[in-house]
C-alpha cells in the first residue's frame, strides 16, 4: 500500500515557503484556496486530504510524487496464505478401507 509520507512534505513544505520568503499569513494571502489551519498542518506534518496535499504541492511548486511512499511488504490474502501452507502427507484410510477391516475382524 501506498501512504503519503507527511513529514518528508513538511520539511520539503517548510523549505519552499522560506525560498519564497512567505509567512503562514502571507502564503494565506496569496494562495486563496488555503487557509492557515490547513498550512500549519502541511507545515507540522499532520495528515491532509489528498486533494489539500495535491493544492499545496501545485502552490508551491513540489512534486507530489516526491512524498508517496510503499510499503515494501505484500498484503496477506487468503491465497498467499494457502501457496504457503505445507500440509504434511500422512496416510488416510477411506470408508471403504473400513468396511473391509470391520467385515475381516468378524
Amino acid at each position: 500500500m501506498a501512504e503519503i509520507a507527511f513529514h518528508r512534505f513538511a520539511d520539503a513544505f517548510q523549505q519552499r515557503l522560506d525560498q519564497l520568503g512567505y509567512s503562514l499569513r502571507k502564503a494565506e494571502d496569496i494562495w486563496p484556496e488555503t487557509d492557515r489551519a490547513m498550512l500549519s498542518r502541511a507545515i507540522n506534518g499532520k495528515t491532509l486530504s489528498a486533494g489539500n496535499f495535491l493544492l499545496l504541492c501545485e502552490y508551491a511548486g513540489l512534486d507530489p510524487y516526491l512524498y508517496l511512499g510503499r510499503n515494501p511488504r505484500r498484503r496477506t490474502t487468503v491465497k498467499t496464505i494457502l501457496d504457503h501452507m505445507v500440509t504434511p502427507s500422512d496416510k488416510r484410510e477411506t470408508r471403504d478401507e473400513i468396511a473391509k477391516l470391520r467385515v475381516n475382524s468378524r
